[in-house]
C-alpha cells in the first residue's frame, strides 16, 4: 500500500522528521492502511491471532490519537462486542483521557500503529495509570520500527518488526547532505516526488 517510505539518499529529498523531534531515513505512514476497513480489519484479526486473552481479557481498549483511533475501535470490536474502546489526546505534553473514563482497576489493552522511541505510547499508558486502569502487560502494535521487544516492561507484540535508524537533529547524516527535515504525513508527496 505504499506505507513503508525509506529516503533514496538524493540530498534533494527531504527526510523523516519525527514526532519526538528526532530525524529519521524512513516512515511508516500507516494511516494509509488503516483508513481503508476491510484492510485495518485483516490487520487487527492477525494481530489478535498473536495472543491469548484466555485469561486477561481486556474491558478496554486504548490508542494514541490519531493515529491508533481506529485501530482501538477494531480492536476493541474483534475481542467480544462488550470490550470499550477510546483514545487518549494530546494536550500541552501530556498524552489525556479528555472523552473517555476507565473504571478503576478495569483491564486496559494499549494499542499503537506504529512504535519508534514509544514516547508517545508511554504517555498514553500514564493516562491510563492515572485515571486508575489496569494495564495488560503487553502493547499490540502493527509496526514496532524500534530495536526492542519491550517498551518499560511491557512486551511489544507486532505484525512487523522493522528497525529503521533515528538521529538527533545535531548528529544528522541527511541533514549533513543537504536534505532537509520534514514531518511526514503532512508532506508525503514531497517526501515521494521526483527530484
Amino acid at each position: 500500500m505504499g506505507a513503508l517510505w525509506i529516503h533514496d539518499d538524493n540530498k534533494r529529498r527531504p527526510h523523516a522528521l519525527l514526532s519526538s523531534g528526532k530525524h529519521s531515513n524512513g516512515f511508516f505512514n500507516a494511516s494509509l492502511a488503516t483508513s481503508n476497513p476491510d484492510v485495518l480489519h485483516q490487520l487487527c484479526k492477525a494481530l489478535l491471532r498473536q495472543v491469548d486473552f484466555s485469561r486477561q481479557l481486556p474491558q478496554m481498549v486504548v490508542g494514541s490519537a490519531m493515529g491508533a483511533v481506529t485501530m482501538a475501535y477494531e480492536i476493541a470490536r474483534q475481542l467480544d462486542g462488550k470490550t470499550e474502546a477510546g483514545f487518549t489526546e494530546k494536550v500541552d505534553q501530556l498524552m489525556e483521557l479528555k472523552r473517555f473514563s476507565i473504571k478503576r482497576n478495569h483491564k486496559v489493552l494499549v494499542v499503537e500503529d506504529v512504535i519508534t522511541t514509544g514516547g508517545t505510547t508511554r504517555k498514553t499508558i500514564d493516562a491510563i495509570e492515572r485515571a486508575g486502569g489496569a494495564l495488560l502487560p503487553f502493547i499490540l502494535t502493527l509496526v514496532n520500527r524500534s530495536d526492542s521487544g519491550q517498551l518499560d516492561g511491557y512486551n511489544i507484540i507486532s505484525l512487523i518488526q522493522h528497525h529503521l535508524p533515528i538521529w538527533d537533529a545535531d548528529d544528522c547524516p541527511l541533514c549533513r547532505a543537504g536534505s532537509k527535515a520534514l514531518r511526514p504525513k503532512d508532506n508525503w508527496d514531497k517526501l515521494n516526488a521526483s527530484y
